[in-house]
């Protein structure tokens, strides 16, 4: 009998150690994004970014640091750019664009707030792109860009 139950405890232990393993499982895209703020030009679908960080008043570490004065912030922030190498993603139809349509271009003209969101890359460009050489000048966008790089979207940084 005791040899029985032996028996039955070595099975449910190995049974029990089958079913803790992990099943290999085709790796899918988890939804995760990184998320960047810079200066961008656009060739083709991709998407070239100089990221950047905003520094505010509120940031004493980075203030001393720098050796920011008031004239550096007069606006209440700094934009620190830490280096000139850009990072590339891809463009493709489901990116979104979103931008403030001051000059109400494509949102009508009472439209209050004048946030304006595309899938069309043309619109985002006819506004930013003004010599057509894909560089969007110093205008700052956050952007969303999944793990495989692929770009979820870009928002303007409206900034006075």
């Amino acid at each position: 009998m005791k040899k029985q139950i032996g028996i039955l405890l070595i099975v449910m232990f190995l049974f029990g150690l089958v079913g803790c393993q992990n099943e290999e499982k085709e790796q899918t895209s988890s939804g995760a994004y990184d998320l960047y703020e810079g200066y961008i030009s656009v060739k083709g679908n991709q998407l070239f970014v100089n990221d950047f960080e905003f520094i505010d008043l509120s940031e004493q570490y980075w203030i001393n640091k720098l050796e920011l004065t008031t004239e550096d912030m007069p606006n209440g922030y700094y934009i620190y750019d830490t280096s000139d190498e850009l990072m590339t993603f891809s463009l493709n139809n489901e990116t979104r664009y979103n931008f403030y349509d001051v000059g109400a271009q494509f949102v009508p003209e009472d439209d209050t707030d004048r946030l304006y969101t595309t899938t069309n890359l043309n619109d985002f460009l006819e506004k930013f792109d003004i010599d057509g050489s894909g560089d969007l000048g110093k205008t700052p966008f956050r952007i969303q860009v999944l793990e495989d790089g692929r770009v979820i979207s870009i928002s303007e940084i409206f900034i006075n």
